[in-house]
């Protein structure tokens, strides 16, 4: 049986810590599986640290995309390359003493790089990173981009994990969307991993974009669940200005489905991945027990991470800075010795409390008291305490076994929550660094 909600109520009312009460984690645990929780656990502490880097080139650009990228060429590719290097020199010095867990190559399409031109990058990483044995290593892969020789380069340079663009099974979703595969691709590219020998992949799907429908998407998500991957991601499309797409959706040329037709497909995806044996572990990723991306947690938990490449972002010593977005002014920056940043920011104690706040509870399983040191958690509990408390009561939120978390059933409304969190707890706004990083992470 659940934790009830006047157990809730009793387990957070006003004075109390907000470290769940012994019988409230005693009853939460009873409906929950245990050792995925386990498992989950052990992922937390493993996201210790992560490098990030950004490779700014694409086949063609999707019609919805806004990241920093643009084509290929092999002038160009040279030119970050150096660039890049660059970049890692002037990190390294701030870097020093930190152990890295975790490296994800994002973009962009980071497997456009040939293999010589990506061992080339990771090989520098090594010579200028502390990069631990065994850390997670993830690559973005589009599906038509995977191939023998750069798997097989891949592998050699340490990548362990795949994270495949699919966002669609339809073939007239696809070409919405602009990608240039065809619905056959992601499951020849997954073949072929696995007969590299990698045994952590995760797909990328997008839902609520024009013209998707529910035909659409269940056949979607049996295609996918059908590859049998360890971890998907969703997002739910967002219409960037400047886009293709995001321009039609402003100017009324392309409409999109509405708010309920978006939960519902949401609401859809949650159920079938259950099924499937998945869990949600933050709004937006799924995972069987145990596969939840670390690197992707570092960015949830606060932990440090350093940014490489244009429009990346990092977290390191309480400061948090942004890149340049553009690749050519990025590269431009680092050859005339100015650096890449185009903005930073150092933390204070509110910026951090309302990090901790907005990026815990995304989580499924929420804020856990023993993921932050004591006086950033006293902190939260200053500055938010009472909002959170009322939270739980008004229901809101729920008291699990780690801490108050957002209830599965509003997980899809999770910004409207931390939004009346900020709201109640009467502080004043204070704008943080825009993590590009973080949404592009699957």
């Amino acid at each position: 049986m659940g934790l009830s909600r006047q157990d809730s109520v009793r387990a957070a009312v006003p004075g109390d810590s907000l470290r769940p009460a012994p019988h409230a984690a005693a009853a939460a645990a009873s409906w929950l599986d245990e050792g995925r929780l386990a498992a989950h656990l052990a992922a937390r502490n493993e996201a210790r640290s992560g490098l990030y880097v950004h490779v700014p080139f694409c086949a063609v650009r999707c019609s919805y995309c806004d990241f920093s990228t643009g084509p290929i060429s092999d002038a160009l590719v040279e030119r970050y390359l150096r660039a890049l290097v660059i970049e890692m020199e002037w990190r390294a010095a701030a870097s020093r003493g930190v152990r890295f867990h975790s490296v994800f190559f994002g973009g962009g399409t980071p497997s456009t790089l040939t293999p010589v031109q990506f061992t080339r990058v990771a090989t520098a990483l090594r010579e200028h990173f502390d990069v631990e044995a065994g850390a997670e290593i993830t690559l973005e892969a589009n599906p038509e981009s995977v191939r023998d020789d750069r798997l097989e380069a891949w592998a050699g340079a340490g990548v362990n994990r795949l994270s495949f663009g699919a966002q669609s099974f339809d073939a007239g979703d696809l070409r919405v969307l602009g990608r240039i595969h065809d619905v056959e691709r992601p499951a020849i590219a997954v073949g072929r991993a696995r007969a590299h020998g990698f045994e952590r992949l995760s797909l990328d799907l997008m839902f609520g974009y024009p013209g998707h429908s529910t035909g659409a998407w269940s056949h979607t998500l049996d295609s996918l669940f059908g590859l049998h991957p360890e971890h998907l991601s969703a997002y739910c499309f967002i219409p960037e200005p400047g886009t293709p797409l995001g321009d039609a959706v402003a100017n009324g040329t392309a409409l999109l489905p509405d708010d309920g037709a978006q939960a519902d497909a949401y609401s859809q995806l949650e159920r079938r991945a259950v099924a499937e044996g998945f869990a949600c572990y933050e709004t937006s990723n799924f995972c069987r027990p145990g596969a939840e991306a670390r690197h992707n947690l570092v960015y949830w938990l606060r932990r440090p991470y350093v940014g490489l490449g244009p429009s990346a972002h990092g977290h390191l010593a309480g400061r948090r800075t942004g890149n340049h977005h553009d690749r050519v002014e990025w590269m431009q920056s680092l050859e005339q010795g100015r650096g890449p940043e185009a903005e930073s920011e150092t933390e204070t104690a509110a910026s951090r409390a309302r990090e901790i706040l907005m990026l815990g509870l995304r989580l499924a399983d929420g804020l856990h008291a023993g993921d932050y040191a004591d006086a950033e958690w006293r902190d939260v509990e200053r500055l938010y305490g009472g909002a959170l408390q009322r939270a739980v009561v008004e229901g809101r939120l729920e008291l699990g076994p780690l801490g108050p978390r957002i209830a599965a059933v509003h997980r899809f409304v999770a910004d409207d929550v931390i939004a009346w969190l900020d709201a109640a707890a009467e502080l004043p706004r204070v704008d943080i660094v825009d993590h590009g990083s973080i949404i592009s992470a699957g």
